[in-house]
């Protein structure tokens, strides 16, 4: 008689082997891939439910795009720091800019309208016939008189030539930066904006589904790989549940296993003992299974 046969290593079953490869591959990547959906949807730079949702599903080719603008902040971190210095040291003041804009929004008024009375007065002239001398000459004298009392003053042009002098150092050297700020800039709104009140819901909402989709899917994987057997550390948890506490399982294997897992092992363990019971029992248990049948056997039948 011999004991109860073994289970086969499981590095000797190559078809399991690939299975369960195949299936914690594929779990881990679903798993990888919603999380990432979801961050992808959180940097997402579309204003709407729909794009984020797009975003989401091309995570790969939106966070690599993410990346390098993320990159490409770190790579001029020094210049962008020392841009920032210069322009707090250096800027203008804003009440001055302010004056000065308004300054030469005016003066370009003026010098728009005088040329454009100095144009006209001089098409006026070109246009004098000895027939229309006396209609004429006093148009354009009216144009002349308009352009003359609109050019602007001889002051407000050296005031605004001393302003140009002073901000033009400033300027040119902002303008000599290659810095590309709204590419700096960019990603960070659009986070902030992401997370807005007006656009949280549907950035939540987008992320929320990637990752239990992504969950779903790849608890599905794992269901399929393992067939529905618990995974690596439910399993070993479980068996030293049973190696510190032998008694309780033995006393109460039905509650430990399920009532499913524990129908489908009686049911098997029953066959192959009635299949061959020298081959499923130990020495002791065979005998005393001969025992209680020798006693049956002994014992007169009842009805």
């Amino acid at each position: 008689m011999t004991t109860a046969t073994t289970q086969v290593p499981l590095f000797r079953r190559p078809a399991e082997v690939g299975r369960r490869a195949v299936g914690v591959v594929a779990e881990f990547g679903i798993k990888a891939y919603g999380a990432a959906a979801a961050l992808s949807a959180a940097l997402s730079d579309s204003e709407t439910a729909g794009g984020k949702a797009y975003d989401a599903v091309h995570a790969v080719p939106n966070l690599k795009q993410r990346w390098d603008e993320a990159q490409y902040l770190i790579d001029h971190r020094r210049q962008i720091q020392t841009t920032l210095d210069y322009v707090n040291a250096n800027a203008p003041d804003a009440t001055q800019l302010e004056t000065a804009a308004r300054q030469s929004s005016e003066a370009l008024g003026r010098i728009t309208t005088t040329y454009g009375e100095v144009n006209q007065a001089w098409d006026s002239i070109k246009s004098i016939r000895p027939t229309n001398v006396l209609d004429t000459l006093p148009a354009a004298k009216d144009h002349l008189q308009t352009a003359w009392s609109s050019k602007p003053g001889l002051e407000s042009i050296q005031d605004l030539t001393a302003r140009a002098e002073g901000v033009a150092p400033f300027l040119r050297q902002v303008g000599s930066l290659d810095i590309d700020f709204a590419r700096v800039y960019g990603e960070l709104l659009s986070v902030l904006d992401n997370f807005a009140s007006d656009e949280i819901v549907g950035t939540v909402s987008v992320m929320v589904l990637a990752v239990v989709l992504a969950w779903v899917l790849g608890l599905a994987a794992g269901f399929w790989a393992r067939r529905g057997r618990p995974g690596i550390v439910v399993s070993t948890v479980q068996r030293l549940g049973v190696r510190a506490f032998p008694r309780w399982y033995a006393r109460n294997l039905e509650q430990a296993l399920g009532t499913s897992v524990y129908g489908v092992a009686r049911r098997r363990i029953q066959a192959d003992i009635v299949a061959d019971p020298a081959r499923v029992l130990d020495r002791a248990a065979y005998e005393e299974l001969e025992r209680h049948f020798r006693r049956a056997g002994a014992e007169p039948a009842t009805r």
